[in-house]
C-alpha cells in the first residue's frame, strides 16, 4: 500500500499546479482592455460576417470573445450595454447581421467604422 503513496502524491501535484497553471493563464484576461483591443475584437468579428442569417462557431466565438473584452473596457466609452446584447448572442445558436450591428452601436462608435467594414485609415 505504502508503494502507491509516491504516484498518488505525484499526480495530486501535478494535477494542482495544473489548476494553478489555468487559473493564471485565466487571470490575464480579467484585467481591464484597450481601445486597440476592443477594436481589434470588433474587426474579428466584422471578419467572420457573411450574408443573411449567421451561423457557426466563429461567430459565436468572436461575439463572445467582443463581450469580453468590452465589458472590461475603461474608457470614457460605456460599452456595457454591448458587451450584455453580444454575451447574449455569443450564447445563442443564430444571430444575423443586423442584430450583431444593432449590438455593437457603441463599439462602431468607439472604432470610427460600422461592422464588417473595417476600420478606416486616411490615405497618406
Amino acid at each position: 500500500m505504502t508503494h502507491h503513496v509516491p504516484r498518488v502524491r505525484r499526480i495530486a501535484v501535478a494535477m494542482a499546479a495544473a489548476g494553478l497553471l489555468v487559473a493564471t493563464t485565466a487571470a490575464c484576461s480579467v484585467g481591464p482592455t484597450t481601445k486597440e483591443e476592443v477594436c481589434d475584437r470588433y474587426d474579428s468579428l466584422g471578419d467572420r460576417l457573411g450574408i443573411g442569417q449567421v451561423f457557426g462557431n466563429p461567430v459565436f466565438s468572436a461575439a463572445g470573445d467582443l463581450a469580453d473584452v468590452a465589458d472590461r473596457y475603461e474608457g470614457p466609452e460605456d460599452l456595457s450595454t454591448d458587451a450584455q446584447r453580444l454575451e447574449s448572442i455569443a450564447d445563442s445558436d443564430s444571430t444575423s447581421e443586423l442584430e450583431l450591428s444593432e449590438a455593437t452601436r457603441n463599439v462602431a462608435v468607439l472604432c470610427g467604422h460600422q461592422l464588417g467594414s473595417g476600420s478606416f485609415s486616411p490615405p497618406g
